[in-house]
């Protein structure tokens, strides 16, 4: 265990999990834990956990969901530049592109949960990179359209 956040309603334990395939940093929703011990064992993942700056990480994690976490490429309508740096942090950097929008470079967790996010703004914002990013967002538009249409032979 490292830290507890509070995000969306609830709060969610930051550890390190050496047991894990591949090992690293996973988080758990507090209220779904159960059966409890406390262990007199070294901590693992100790100088990784150390240098992790946790509030950017929960804001990378799109509700807490897991998913590789990537740099992206985002194309967005001027007037979410507010929601954007919200989101991404006052940091981030807004390119120009076109007269009407700009784009990106950020760190995500590209999770269903992100491509739900996404998707929110409609034409306003577009994933333009990396392409496997792209592909799975594709999809996954693909994939909530497909429950909408008409089946076929009806």
């Amino acid at each position: 265990p490292y830290a507890l956040v509070w995000d969306d309603e609830n709060y969610y334990l930051i550890a390190y999990d050496h047991t894990a395939s591949p090992p690293g940093i996973r988080h758990y929703r507090v209220d779904r834990m159960e059966n409890l011990r406390v262990l007199e064992a070294p901590r693992a993942g100790k100088a990784l956990l150390g240098e992790m700056d946790m509030a950017q990480y929960v804001q990378r994690t799109f509700g807490m969901f897991g998913g590789e976490q990537q740099n992206v490429e985002l194309r967005f309508a001027s007037r979410l530049a507010g929601v954007v740096l919200d989101r991404f942090g006052k940091e981030t950097i807004l390119l120009p592109h076109g007269e009407d929008s700009f784009r990106v470079h950020v760190q995500a967790v590209v999770s269903p949960q992100f491509m739900g996010w996404l998707s929110g703004f409609g034409p306003d914002a577009q994933l333009l990179g990396p392409p496997g990013a792209v592909r799975d967002y594709v999809a996954f538009c693909r994939a909530a359209l497909a429950q909408y249409e008409e089946p076929r032979g009806v």
